[in-house]
């Protein structure tokens, strides 16, 4: 007897990319996707291969597997959403690799499902419906949005800052799919923690385009402190996720009214240290020095991160940078002793000391 289907599965996605290095797991779930009726499926071994393939083809969905004929499937994930016409590509990754670690890096690279195999196509079925509702997800909100901004584009700065503050009072929502996420890793139900996640990312994405919007919408009314406010705002939001070129952009703007004004990726970077989270502070303080790469406070940052992490030469040379641009720094001083086993003696002018400069970031003290 055939296996009935749920009707909504079909037709959800045309043309499906298989890229696996594993000829037995690519046919397994060519044989997957006949169940979908889409248009099309193709397999492709190589992860640079696929890329090429999907610059020239418009693609509906991929299924990575973790091994690919040229690289890891995180690897290839990583790859794709750096290019920004493939940065909503759903990508579900079907594999053998259950380690924890490895399903957060499948979340952090992008992954909006995670099936382990062997398995059976109803639990496919279950995220790839998911992966269509998460692109759809919260529909009702991005068009709040796009309406607050035609509102601000017409000066009508009132009206689009009650539509913009009611998008921002979902922002609980956010955090029950977080906190739902880290419960579904605990329990090893890596696919419902993905999808739990990355419906968080897509409320806070929406935060910080709503944020910005807001800014703007102050900025119409000519409340040049709240503009500041909701763009510094909007700038962290930006940051939390790693939207590098928006973070700059919105932190750009803000120091045009407010010098003093904390670095985002920084104050991100602090946040992650005190979480023990030392891999993702680095990655934060490095995108910080993209954005102030003067800053003595970073540097010290920096340094501690490297320093907890075990890596004594970056701390070494992270913790020097910091003394070389402000050697009045006595927490740096006292890292730099701790490292090196004796007092730091400047080797260049110093830029100023502490008492010179206005501090535009925090120190993770």
């Amino acid at each position: 007897m055939a296996l009935k289907r749920s009707s909504k599965a079909y037709r959800l996605f045309r043309h499906i990319l298989i890229v696996s290095g594993v000829d037995v797991h690519a046919r397994r779930d060519q044989a997957s996707m006949a169940t979908f009726a889409p248009d099309a499926v193709t397999i492709i071994e190589s992860g640079a291969e696929a890329v090429d393939y999907l610059n020239d083809h418009p693609i509906d969905l991929v299924l990575c597997d973790s091994e690919l004929a040229d690289m890891d499937g995180i690897k290839f994930v990583q790859i794709l959403k750096r290019n920004m016409s493939q940065k909503m590509l759903p990508v579900i990754m079907i594999t053998l690799e259950n380690r924890k670690q490895y399903v957060l890096d499948a979340i952090a690279a992008g992954c909006v499902g995670y099936v382990l195999r062997p398995y059976v196509v109803d639990t496919l079925e279950k995220y790839i419906v998911s992966t269509k509702e998460i692109n759809t997800y919260p529909e009702i909100e991005e068009l709040q949005l796009a309406e607050a901004k035609d509102l601000v584009s017409r000066g009508n700065f009132d009206e689009a800052i009650d539509t913009f503050e009611e998008i921002l009072s979902i922002q609980e929502e956010a955090q029950k799919y977080y906190d739902m996420g880290c419960d579904f890793l605990l329990k090893e139900f890596y696919g419902k923690a993905i999808i739990a996640f990355k419906k968080a990312v897509k409320i806070n994405d929406l935060f910080a385009e709503a944020y910005s919007g807001l800014a703007e919408a102050y900025k119409g009314k000519g409340d040049d402190e709240a503009y500041a406010r909701f763009m510094h705002k909007a700038s962290e939001v930006f940051a939390q996720f790693d939207r590098m070129e928006e973070a700059k952009s919105a932190f750009i703007e803000v120091l045009k009214y407010e010098q003093d004004v904390p670095n985002p990726y920084n104050s991100l970077g602090v946040k992650l240290r005190k979480q023990g989270d030392y891999r993702g502070a680095i990655h934060a303080y490095e995108r910080a020095l993209e954005l102030t790469p003067e800053d003595e406070n970073v540097f010290y940052n920096l340094s501690k991160a490297f320093y907890f992490m075990g890596d004594i030469d970056l701390a070494g040379n992270a913790v020097t940078s910091a003394l070389n641009l402000n050697s009045n720094f006595p927490e740096a001083e006292k890292l730099y002793t701790r490292i090196f086993n004796n007092q730091f003696i400047p080797t260049q002018q110093p830029r100023a000391t502490a008492h010179e400069t206005k501090q535009s970031s925090a120190k993770d003290i």
